[in-house]
């Protein structure tokens, strides 16, 4: 017999404020986390980058280390840093334009999903990836890391606008994502993979002028980089002795690609995010309280949470295996095609795991965290629709949603990266002071501590 549909609830109208709601909740969380956050050397990297801009009018022409030696090529990452502070003098500005860009990034794939399935694949997204810990906490505070959400978004729709026909400027924008990426982070390489992938697969259909036209914008852009790396191999990415493939054969790292691809749509966190210490919110009573209650009440909730992409996982492979095996390339339906694109993507990523010099660490799969959840949206959304499974799932987002919350709220106030002080504080010592600390406000509301014989300096500062 078909199964029975019925309302995820009465009214369209009602679904439409839990939408706005779910954007409202997070949105003011992330900007309380904005307004507490805190800086390490990752940070003042960047902001030196951003004060050398407004100070001096210059542009670095590279972005910070990577993990396999080098510098990121491309000067983007002094302009992200340095513009917003020509705005606000201040060092949350560019966290600011970091919590834009992920809002940006999830208005676009919420209107994706509006064209791919409905309202209930909207739902289930702005819970999962929305109001997922996983991408406000990285929303919060500067680091390159954090930025690339938007291009892997911007990556995502126009796949989708190219499913049928190889448009210019879709074409041009899908190509320019993987450019602007690679000016930010390392993990630029699952884009491009993927892209080769969808193109291969007869998923998207590219336009070669655009795709041209992104390639020459690209190059241009990194011109500055490729003259400085002329003065100075060292600057090359990819130094250090580290060899390509040794995700295939180092311990783990293949796997824990896979492990945080399951991780990412759960609750199941990295450590330092939930290293909780309200004393300084809340003081040291409530802390005795709070802290291990709240922490063990994370642990068990994320290991719980980990069966739904397992259980989203094992429904979408298989699938996708059959429909490889019969040849099927663009598919008609929109839930088809995202099925097809979330399976492609994440076999990109998976191949970046295996060719990558380096380990793979939980940064790296950001820019397609959006992608990581949506095999939770197409495993979920057909079950709401049903009686039987229908109450037992609305449920579950209920209390999914609950513990999101809760522990997004114990992030804000009590997670090492938005608090000052406290077990596990973020601080690093310097070797000498500077007027950047102060005039940005980093001296008065983080800890950064002058220590001449063994404190650490920002890259791109002159020596003090």
């Amino acid at each position: 017999m078909p199964a029975v549909t019925i309302p995820f609830t009465r009214r369209p109208p009602g679904r439409k404020f839990l939408l706005a709601a779910m954007f409202l909740a997070g949105l003011a969380i992330a900007l309380v986390m904005t307004a507490r956050c805190q800086v390490s050397g990752d940070q003042l990297n960047l902001y030196a980058r951003g004060w050398i801009l407004i100070s001096q009018h210059e542009v670095v022409p590279y972005g910070l280390p990577t993990s396999a030696g080098g510098k990121s090529p491309g000067s983007l990452t002094s302009l992200l840093a340095g513009l917003p502070l020509m705005v606000w003098r201040d060092y949350r500005a560019p966290v600011l334009l970091t919590l834009l860009f992920h809002a940006l990034a999830y208005l676009l794939l919420d209107r994706l999903l509006a064209r791919t399935g409905g309202i209930r694949e909207r739902v289930i997204f702005a819970l999962f990836y929305w109001l997922n810990p996983w991408q406000l906490y990285f929303a919060g505070h500067l680091w390159n890391a954090n930025w690339v959400g938007l291009p892997g978004a911007v990556h995502t729709v126009t796949a989708w606008r190219l499913r049928e026909r190889p448009a210019f400027w879709a074409s041009c924008l899908h190509c320019l994502s993987i450019g602007v990426c690679a000016q930010l982070h390392s993990s630029f390489m699952i884009l491009f993979l993927a892209t080769l992938l969808l193109w291969a697969t007869r998923r998207i259909r590219l336009n070669l002028a655009g795709a041209a036209l992104a390639v020459a914008l690209t190059g241009l852009s990194v011109l500055p980089w490729a003259m400085a790396v002329l003065e100075n191999p060292g600057l090359l990415p990819g130094g250090g002795g580290r060899i390509l493939g040794r995700g295939l054969v180092a311990k783990g790292s293949l796997l824990g690609g896979v492990w945080y691809f399951l991780r990412y749509p759960s609750l199941f966190f990295a450590g330092r995010m939930t290293a909780f210490d309200f004393t300084p919110a809340l003081g040291p009573a409530a802390d005795a309280l709070l802290a291990p209650l709240v922490k063990a009440g994370a642990l068990a909730a994320g290991i719980l949470s980990l069966a739904v992409p397992v259980l989203a996982h094992r429904r979408l492979w298989p699938r996708f295996v059959r429909r490889f095996r019969r040849g099927e390339g663009r598919a008609l339906s929109g839930r088809a095609w995202l099925a097809g694109y979330t399976a492609t993507t994440l076999a990109a990523a998976l191949a970046a795991c295996a060719l990558s010099p380096t380990s793979f660490m939980l940064w790296q799969g950001f820019v397609i965290l959006h992608v990581a959840v949506f095999p939770v949206v197409i495993y979920l959304a057909p079950l709401l629709r049903t009686r039987r499974r229908g109450p037992c799932v609305r449920r579950w987002l209920a209390v999914h949603a609950a513990a999101s919350l809760v522990i997004l709220l114990a992030m804000a106030f009590a997670s090492p990266m938005y608090r000052q002080g406290g077990r596990q504080a973020r601080a690093i010592a310097l070797r000498a002071d500077h007027p950047m600390l102060h005039e940005l406000g980093i001296a008065a509301r983080c800890m950064v501590p002058v220590r001449p014989a063994d404190g650490w300096w920002p890259d791109a500062l002159p020596p003090p």
